[in-house]
């Protein structure tokens, strides 16, 4: 059987137009929400519209990890879908990701093709974070590395994972990183395990981004943003060797002064950057300080 969780923060009408497509697509597996103490009303809709789906409701906003976390412990499943809340199924999706799984044992989770809001194909699948793509974006290097097709992760959007797969690296997500990088962190955890990773083509996903973040990632608010920061310098202490999380570190040393100076010479960007090289500052301090942003 298929459990689907579905983590909710004040994304109520995208919950709603969410668990109706899986409803109609997916008639047969079990679906729990987990709603993130929403102020929106989530959990009431969720409640009086769904009474078939089981709801978890928190007191407190237990971050994307810990929130899935909370789920996965309810699933009853031998596969579990981790759906985001301002995700649409149009077809059969995770079905088809099931019957990948089912096919090839070797495969640890597999990923439905996404398109976006406006009908173009939206990525789901990335290369492993590396020293040299963090260099890349604060010294300018002009070549993309190239990636092996063991070196990727796939998001957590509508990511369907084999629960064998999930018990063996940990029985779930690592709720450390509260939100960003735990797809990634889980995707490392899965290949070093070993793993598969796979996409499910022709499939028909609709993902809307950053629903609960309050928009796309190229415009993070600071505090989402110091989240994000936060989680690159987890990933690298936890995936990485010591040497390469030492130099990220130092490389998000340069940003700072790189990212105000970047508000300086471009004055409508100012005030983001600025506010993103306070981040970064602060995270910075707070890492040698082994401490972590404020939850949201």
């Amino acid at each position: 059987m298929l459990s689907i969780i579905v983590v909710s923060f004040n994304t109520r009408d995208l919950l709603r137009t969410c668990l109706a497509s899986v409803m109609r697509h997916q008639p047969g597996a079990e679906i729990i929400v987990v709603d993130n103490a929403s102020r929106d009303g989530s959990a009431g809709m969720v409640r009086l519209e769904f009474p078939g789906v089981k709801l978890v409701e928190s007191c407190t906003n237990l971050g994307f990890a810990g929130a899935n976390n909370a789920g996965i412990k309810l699933a009853t499943g031998s596969y579990v879908a981790l759906l985001n809340s301002d995700a649409e199924l149009g077809d059969d999706s995770l079905t088809r990701c099931v019957a990948r799984l089912e096919q090839n044992p070797k495969l640890g989770a597999v990923h439905p093709a996404l398109i976006g809001a406006d009908g173009k194909a939206q990525q789901c699948e990335y290369p492993l974070p590396s020293l040299r793509r963090i260099a890349r974006d604060v010294v300018r290097l002009s070549a993309e590395p190239a990636s092996a097709p063991d070196q990727t992760w796939l998001a957590g959007t509508a990511l369907v994972i084999r629960r064998t797969a999930l018990e063996a690296v940990g029985g779930g997500l690592d709720a450390g990183y509260f939100i960003y990088w735990e797809d990634a962190d889980l995707s490392a955890r899965l290949r070093a395990a070993g793993w598969e990773l796979a996409v499910e083509p022709g499939t028909l996903v609709r993902h809307v981004g950053g629903a609960s973040g309050g928009g796309p990632d190229a415009g993070r608010r600071a505090d989402l943003y110091a989240w994000y920061c936060y989680g690159k310098h987890r990933w690298f202490r936890r995936n990485r060797p010591a040497w390469e999380a030492a130099a990220v570190w130092l490389l998000d040393v340069m940003d700072v002064p790189r990212k105000f100076l970047q508000g300086v010479r471009h004055g409508a960007r100012r005030k983001a950057a600025w506010a993103h090289a306070r981040v970064t500052a602060r995270i910075l301090a707070l890492g040698l300080l082994g401490l972590k942003p404020r939850t949201l």
